[in-house]
């Protein structure tokens, strides 16, 4: 039986109070920002001499001396929800404490056309040919790691480069440095995870997702209940994407040979790509994004869930599979949900497009998540 503890952090990490009794719900994404929501009462905190509720920065949930999740009390997104809210009622004071995961370090920071120097600039992009991964490490570092100006470098980052993805040529030009991260690595086919280390370090790691749909299975027969199958045709078969310039000088690439009455097109307006490798690309993903997907809704046991633990055998990114009537489907992780209560705690892969959709769910009905898995099958 796994033990989880809830830390609660100054904005360095340091450990100021931990939780002796409240509810914590999290999701963290496949290169996407995630966020999370702590509730319960002041009087459940066990604070060290000194702070108080209003000095929380940043939460940390730990499993078996492990970090599972971290994240910081600041707005999920532009205008959205994140922070602390107390609330005076009979039985005392009630908190709650909101905010985004660590991929929000990097939605922090915009990619600099010249990253050395501030505006204005005297490149128009900073275009990166190599290896997928040592293209995002390139951004990163030169972003918000050692390379960058003293103003712009988050202390204690790491960017670790595993040598992976294909090779390519990307440019960046004022993306927030999480966009311009998450559009390499799915270019490239690799991954970016981030992770917090108890003296406060974070670590940027980039490396190709693992197939492990061979040993992390969630079947029909006892795992999964509830089950529901949807099939959602193709969004587009045919994408045009537009990259810089203007007129006949705009660079155009498109994707997909459907004709006729099976031709369904799309625009993506990509006006910040300056190649046209980037522009093909981006057709390209557009369209695949667009394609025919089985999605199978279902809820995984608590079980099941335990028995494959988060961090261990799997990861978000990781391919797993799911069975259904003896046929195995691979499924990509695209994120998993935390819950940790004084009744159960628990980590769940959720699976496919369903991932994207969290946010306002996780805020308003965050109960109903738990039991969520969305599949997306190929």
């Amino acid at each position: 039986m796994s033990t989880f503890t809830i830390d609660l952090c100054t904005s360095s990490w340091a450990k100021i109070a931990e939780v002796t009794s409240g509810v914590f719900d999290g999701v963290v994404r496949d290169l996407a920002v995630g966020e999370w929501r702590l509730s319960g009462m002041v009087d459940g905190v066990d604070f060290q001499a000194g702070y108080t509720i209003a000095d929380v920065d940043a939460v940390r949930v730990v499993r078996d001396a492990q970090i599972v999740f971290a994240g910081t009390v600041n707005p999920i997104a532009a205008g959205g929800a994140g922070g602390l809210e107390l609330v005076d009622s009979a039985e005392g004071v009630r908190y709650t404490l909101t905010g985004p995961d660590l991929w929000s370090v990097l939605a922090s920071r915009v990619a600099y056309p010249t990253p050395s120097t501030g505006p204005p600039w005297a490149d128009s992009h900073d275009v990166r040919t190599g290896l997928a991964s040592t293209c995002v490490a390139g951004y990163i570092t030169a972003n918000a790691g050692v390379s960058a100006s003293v103003d712009r470098a988050i202390p204690g980052l790491t960017v670790v480069d595993m040598l992976a993805g294909a090779t390519g040529t990307w440019s960046a030009r004022l993306q927030t440095l999480d966009v311009q991260v998450a559009r390499v690595c799915r270019d490239g086919g690799i991954t970016c995870r981030l992770s917090a280390g108890f003296d406060g370090s974070l670590t940027a790691t980039l490396l190709p997702p693992v197939d492990r749909s061979g040993s992390v299975v969630f079947s029909d027969q006892g795992d999964l209940v509830g089950i529901q199958r949807v099939t959602t045709p193709e969004a587009a078969t045919f994408v045009i994407a537009g990259g810089q310039g203007n007129l006949t000088a705009r660079t155009f690439a498109t994707a997909g040979t459907a004709t006729g009455a099976a031709r369904r097109e799309r625009f993506s307006d990509q006006s910040a790509l300056s190649t046209s490798t980037e522009v093909g690309q981006s057709a390209a993903s557009t369209l695949a994004a667009a394609a025919e997907v089985l999605t199978v809704r279902a809820s995984i046991t608590d079980t099941a869930a335990s028995g494959a633990q988060y961090l261990q055998a799997y990861n978000v990114g990781d391919t797993i599979a799911i069975e259904i009537d003896n046929v195995r489907y691979p499924v990509r992780v695209e994120a998993v949900t935390v819950h940790v209560s004084p009744e159960r705690s628990v980590i769940r892969p959720v699976l496919g497009p369903g991932a994207r959709n969290l946010v306002s769910g996780l805020l308003r009905d965050v109960a109903g998540l738990q039991a969520r898995l969305d599949s997306t099958i190929a």
